[in-house]
């Protein structure tokens, strides 16, 4: 989120209303934009589908799993080098090398496509399905991990409206094809849909490349992979980016295999009653991430930067000690304020389950979820931003206890009452979540309360422990950069 600030800043300056209501448009847009543009795209198509008597309910379950499947295994492949490569970007913004930053694009490009294809060879030996359809479901597969990789670059370099205008016109195209594809074939099938939806999102990513070379102007490829060196530096960065999208989805894998289960075309396994309840609860935290961007980049980070400006340029110690009290109450009122109008969307929305699953049309089975993970997926927000605030602090340490307990405890407690059968759905992530929300708050009262031995005897950099990746990064420097 650096560098968003100085835009919400001026705006919450201008003392209307307007201005206030452009500042959280603009977070929302930066936040949730493009996750929120695929879903209406995705619930488009559905909808659109719905309507073409000829095609099957098994056909649009086909196009629903193939697109949740790209998305969700392309987020493990992503998080394996997530963490570690935006902090490596960030450092060589911070030490101006911006001119080393397209390099390290194409060598997380040339990694993230080889785990990719690995992954999805696996599916393609064992899934029965026809040969085209696999290879546009690969098509999509592919384009949805380089759009991540963009996603990750464009971000860093504060581009946000390259990535919105990608993805809406992304998705203008998916919807029209669809639309199109309706009108045109009388007997469409899901194969269709897939090809629709897999042309909007090679539009997105076309979009974003441009982007990328309008923003990245020197590009050349030397030392693609020198970024490896982080992997020895920072491994918890690794750890935790893992560890957070497994904690995410390791419910929905283990839940797979209970009550309920569901195998579609001998290709895709899935729970249409726990599925469906997360993919509803996870809109409702929506107001986390806008709220939070904006509480950091406008109230929060001034006393942050006055706190640490105040180290690294001799302030003195009385100095040093009432910016720590003022930082430390301001983070306080926002995580309370954040809390309290969450917790608001996410208690309107536990008490309206039951006229949501009659308006949309669901079992009530499935509305018993969505009241447990909704509790969840609140606590589950709260911990993305603790573990935020502890990176933010640098205490790396921390963050990787989090995001262990949050994995652990989910496939825990998931495991633990799945034989209890469908009423318990929901009640191990609920609970999870809810513990590792603790574990996160009190870690972060604790480290605040030490924050400034912390930055004054713990180092910034790590010693290499190990040079293996280290190693491989130069070997593979010699061997495929030019």
């Amino acid at each position: 989120m650096a560098g968003i600030g100085f835009k919400l800043q001026k705006l919450f300056q201008e003392d209307y209303y307007s201005s206030r209501l452009k500042a959280y448009t603009f977070s929302g847009l930066v936040t949730s934009g493009p996750w929120l543009i695929v879903i209406l795209v995705v619930g488009t198509i559905q909808w659109l589908a719905f309507q073409m008597p000829m095609l099957s309910l098994e056909e649009r379950t086909i196009f629903m799993l193939s697109v949740s499947y790209a998305f969700i295994f392309s987020q493990i492949v992503f998080s394996f080098q997530q963490l570690v490569v935006t902090r490596y970007v960030a450092d060589l913004f911070y030490e101006k090398k911006a001119h080393e930053i397209f390099p390290v694009f194409t060598g997380m490009l040339k990694v993230t496509m080889l785990a990719a294809v690995i992954m999805y060879s696996i599916f393609w030996m064992i899934s029965p399905l026809a040969f085209v359809y696999k290879l546009v479901l690969f098509v999509l597969f592919m384009t949805i991990n380089v759009i991540w990789v963009m996603f990750l670059f464009l971000s860093a370099a504060k581009f946000y409206q390259a990535i919105a205008y990608s993805f809406l016109l992304g998705g203008f195209i998916a919807v029209g094809g669809v639309f199109l594809i309706s009108r045109i074939m009388a007997d469409p099938t899901s194969l269709e849909l897939l090809t629709g939806f897999t042309a909007g999102m090679i539009v997105t990513l076309f979009g974003l490349f441009f982007a990328m070379l309008r923003t990245f102007p020197l590009r050349y490829a030397t030392r693609e992979f020198s970024y490896f060196r982080y992997f020895d530096l920072y491994p918890d960065l690794f750890a935790i980016g893992v560890l957070y999208v497994l904690g995410i989805w390791v419910t929905n894998f283990i839940i797979w295999f209970g009550e309920g289960r569901m195998v579609v075309a001998d290709s895709f396994v899935f729970n249409p009653y726990y599925d469906t309840a997360v993919f509803w609860s996870y809109l409702t935290i929506v107001p986390t991430q806008l709220l939070f961007v904006v509480a950091v980049e406008t109230r929060f980070y001034e006393r942050y930067r006055t706190f640490y400006g105040l180290i690294n340029y001799g302030g003195a110690l009385h100095q040093i000690d009432k910016a720590k009290q003022t930082m430390t109450t301001v983070l306080k009122n926002e995580l309370i304020r954040l809390g309290r109008s969450q917790g608001v969307v996410t208690l309107f929305a536990v008490l309206m389950a039951g006229v949501f699953v009659g308006w949309i049309g669901v079992p009530e089975e499935v509305g018993q979820i969505f009241r447990m993970t909704t509790l969840a997926a609140f606590a589950n927000a709260m911990i993305l931003v603790l573990t935020l605030l502890l990176l933010y602090f640098e205490d790396r340490r921390g963050a990787l206890l989090v995001n262990l307990s949050f994995f652990t405890f989910n496939a825990l407690f998931t495991t633990l009452l799945l034989p209890r059968g469908i009423d318990w759905y929901g009640v191990g992530f609920a609970v999870s979540t809810t513990i590792t929300f603790f574990i996160a708050g009190l870690r972060l009262i604790y480290f605040m309360g030490k924050v400034d031995y912390y930055v004054f005897a713990s180092s910034n950099r790590r010693k290499l422990g190990t040079e293996r990746f280290s190693n491989m990064g130069s070997v593979l420097n010699r061997r495929f950069s030019r």
